[in-house]
Order: C-alpha cells, then structure tokens, then sequence
C-alpha cells in the first residue's frame, strides 16, 4: 500500500489529489490496525489525521501548537489524532520515507531521543562527534569559513594522535565519528594512524578531504586511508578554470582529477569495500557546472580499468557560513563569494537537476546520488527555499553537547561545527575547554554543563552552524517548544522520535540507510 503510487502523488502535491480514494486508504489502514474504536471516529478526525502526515512529511520542525492552530483543534484532540498516527506503520512511512523531507528526517530521529536531555543539561557522551585533524590548507574557497592565515604547528601531532586515541578508548559503542575540516585533513601526516586506531576500535570512519594531497606518496605513507569507511573528495569544478576560480590554485583540477584515478585503481587492488565518492556545492556561479558532472565522472571511471570507479556524488546547497553574512566578518581571507541562490535561480537549478539526471542515466547509471536536506525536493519537481536556517540569536544558548561536538587538533571543544576552524574570528566563546592525553571528553563536558553559564549570541552567530548544525538546532527548539505547550515528543505523531536509536556511522553518503 505504501508504494501506491496516488497515496505518494497526493502526498508530495500541494494541492488534495485523489483525496477521496486517499482517504478511504487511510480508513481501511486506522480500521485493520484498530487503532481508534470506530464509535469514536469522525469525519473530521480522518480530515486532520492526513493534514498532519502531510505537513509532517514537509516540515519536520512544525510545532504541536502551530498544528492546533492550523486545525483549529484543542489539545487534548490532537494528542488522541497524535496517538493513532504514531501507531500506523503506514503512516510513519509516508511521513519518514515518502515525503520531500524524507533526508531532514534521516538526520532527525537518530537524536530526537536526546533532546530531554539537552533541553535539561544533563551529561550524556555525544551521539555524534566531527574531528578536525587537518594542519592546514592549501586552498582559499570564497564560501569557506576558515582563517585563512592560520596553520597548526607541526610539533603538536604526537600529542594529538595520543589524544584521539584515548578519545576512541573513551567512546560509548554508539557514538559515530567523521574526519573533515576545519582545514584539510590530508595535511596531517599521522591521518593514516588515527583512522586505523579508529578502526580497530570499531569506529567507522568516514573521511571528506578536497584531495589535493591524496597523492600514490600519501597513501604508501598513510595506508590507514583504506581503513576508512569512506572517502569523500569536495569537488569545486569541472574543468582548469572552473577549479582555479574557487580554489586559487591552477593546478588543483589536474592534480586532484589525477589522484582520484589513482587511488580507485589502489583501493580496487587492496580495500574493494571502502565507499568513494564526491561531493558538490550549488552555488550561482556553478549552476550550469551541474550538468558537466556526470561526464567528469565517467572520465574518471573510464581510467579505472581494475574495478569499479566513483561510487557516490552528494549534491549540497550552500549552508552560507560566508556567503549573506557581513563582509566585516571573516576578513583574513583571500576573497569572498557573497551572492545567495534567488528564486530565479532555484527554478534554473530545478531544470539543470532534470538535465543532470538525463546525463547521469547516459553516463554513470550505477552512481549514487545524494541530494541532501533541500535539494531533495527539487529532484522530486518541487520549487523550495533552501535549507532551513537559524538565526543567531534562536541558536542553542548551551549547544547541544549531548547530540554532537567538534574537535581540532589541539583537542579544543567547539559546541557548533563552523566555530571549528582555527583562529576564526570570534570562534572562542563556542570553545567550551580542552581535551588531551591527560583530560577527558566526558570531564570537559561535565564542568562545562556545571558552570551553567549560557552563550551571549548574536544574529550573525549562526555563520558557526553548518547544515548539520541547522537542523539539530531546529530539532531541539521544536522540543523546548513542544513541551512547553503541553505535547512533548513522547505524545507527538512521530513514533521514532521517542525512541533511543544507535547509530554507528557519523556519515552514511552512498545508501539510504541511516
């Protein structure tokens, strides 16, 4: 029933398609399961029971009282309508996996469960921690956030790689790991170490680099790379000049083209199961570039003649931790790209996402593509705004270090994850301490959680929140709401969000699993 193609159709349209044969669906599913006795069923309860799939379906974070006020209901009501819905495999189905907002939910409900604790800052290990190992960068990208002049000393890797390996030792089983930036990570020679102890730990790694570095050398000297559960290279163009624009390097599109190449030839002859892929940022001045990746892709596959190629491609928007932000932030930069996608051009990417599609199926039909949170829908035909965003000032006043943390190469503890970059100016309020050989994670945390000191945000604070950061800052405001008004997760329509859920992968980009 759940693949019934006019449920689905009536569900992602904005407007009551089918809805008489929809609604005896929905009849035939509340009355097989018993999940209302049918002297108490109304007309009207039938009629909010879909609203709210459907708007749940699209918008994750509404909150139980916008929905009385929608439906004109009490609470008391709606608590009853939550009931049924949360019981109805079906309809936790069509909301979870079928809607527009099917990737938002996949990050959601791993840590829905923690948002009580959050809301009452009480210790719990995080559920999902983003290391930053990288010393530095060799590339200056105009929608990056990081201090542009600022590197790490080379003397202080010994002491770091003791420190994550403790922090692994530390570790509950089901908090999930990733390696990213903060700067590249290919920069710190002992990545290799960090990944194999990860892994022998049984952490799963996933690893997103920009490949500059990932040379035949690196890899003789790091073969802890294949240990990861997956690479994933950041791609900035398609061909020379397309690269150099982004990058300010010239040679960054032929070396990491080349690299590329040669490491899918050394991963199909020694670590087969290790995922590879790419990812690519939508922005204005790459909406055509869009189109050009699949050829790019089959180049690279081309080349590759001992196994398979490209595994995955993420297509993400532009979080905007630069871009529509005040040029009097982030100034120790090369330049800065400030455009914002308008409606003008979502409509043009929504066209270019139907061409790519096209060249995908001619040129690399066994890829793997993840749109990510909002581009999910304009792959589905549906015009959106983007990604959601938090203004600073609705930001998390204590994080949510119950639910994820970064932490760089000094062992420094970032409660947001675009505060990780080194030296970022006005990044040292989001440091909540310092972990090392000697300090740990769960003692940082505690007597941070202790001082009960909140932060003093402003508006242009949310330039530290990647996207990630976005809707788990959405997630827990949608509790604090709920509970105040009386309809806490436990009686809300989402059955997932009152369950504790572990996870094992910080990252999962080439399947749908969460």
């Amino acid at each position: 029933m759940i693949n019934n193609k006019k449920i689905i159709n009536w569900l992602n349209n904005k407007d009551e398609v089918d809805s008489e044969e929809v609604s005896k669906i929905f009849v035939s599913e509340i009355k097989s399961d018993k999940l209302i006795k049918e002297k108490d069923f109304l007309l009207d309860d039938l009629d909010n029971i879909k609203k709210i799939v459907k708007v749940f379906s699209k918008k994750p974070w509404v909150a139980q009282s916008e929905i009385c006020k929608q439906l004109k209901i009490n609470k008391e009501r709606l608590i009853k309508i939550n009931a049924i819905i949360s019981q109805s495999e079906m309809m936790q189905n069509l909301i979870l996996k079928k809607g527009i907002a099917n990737k938002y939910w996949n990050s959601i409900i791993p840590f829905a469960s923690l948002t009580d604790k959050t809301l009452k800052n009480e210790y719990s290990f995080p559920r999902r921690i983003a290391l930053f190992p990288g010393l530095s960068c060799m590339f200056y990208c105009g929608f990056c956030g990081r201090n542009q002049t600022a590197k790490y000393p080379l003397n202080i890797l010994d002491d770091s790689l003791k420190m994550y390996k403790k922090l692994f030792d530390e570790s509950p089983e089901h908090t999930a790991y990733s390696i990213s930036g903060g700067l590249e990570p290919l920069t710190n020679f002992k990545l290799g170490e960090i990944i194999k102890y990860a892994n022998e730990s049984g952490k799963r790694m996933p690893v997103i680099t920009n490949g500059y570095s990932l040379t035949p050398n690196y890899l003789n000297n790091n073969p802890g790379l294949l240990d990861a559960d997956s690479i994933r290279i950041s791609l900035y163009g398609v061909d020379t000049d397309s690269y150099e624009f982004i990058t300010r390097v010239k040679k960054a599109y032929k070396q990491v083209k080349n690299n590329t190449i040669n490491f899918l030839k050394v991963r199909n002859e020694k670590k087969k199961d290790l995922k590879f892929g790419f990812n690519f940022i939508v922005i204005p001045e790459n909406l055509n570039q869009l189109i050009e990746l699949p050829k790019l892709i089959s180049e690279i596959n081309s080349e590759v003649h001992n196994g398979i190629g490209v595994n995955f491609l993420t297509l993400r928007d532009d979080y905007q931790s630069v871009t529509n932000h005040s040029e009097k932030r982030d100034v120790e930069r090369k330049y800065r790209l400030e455009k914002s996608m308008n409606f003008k051009e979502r409509e043009k990417l929504k066209e270019n996402i139907l061409k790519f599609e096209e060249n995908k199926k001619k040129l690399c039909p066994d890829l793997y593509v993840d749109y990510g949170y909002s581009l999910e829908s304009l792959f589905k035909g549906h015009q959106d705004s983007g990604l959601i965003k938090i203004k600073g000032n609705k930001m998390r006043k204590f994080g949510f270090t119950q639910i994820s943390l970064a932490i760089d190469l000094f062992g420094d503890v970032f409660l947001f994850r675009e505060a990780g970059f080194l030296n970022r100016e006005g990044n040292k309020k989001m440091i909540i301490g310092r972990i090392s050989k000697d300090v740990s994670l769960e003692e940082i945390i505690k007597k941070y959680l202790q001082k009960n000191i909140p932060l003093d945000l402003e508006e242009d604070d949310s330039r530290f929140m990647d996207s990630f950061d976005h809707v788990i800052t959405s997630l827990v405001n949608q509790a604090e709401e709920d509970k105040k008004f009386g309809i806490p997760f436990d009686l809300g329509p989402i059955k997932s969000r009152k369950e504790n859920i572990k996870m094992m992968l910080g990252n999962n980009w080439y399947s749908e699993t969460t």
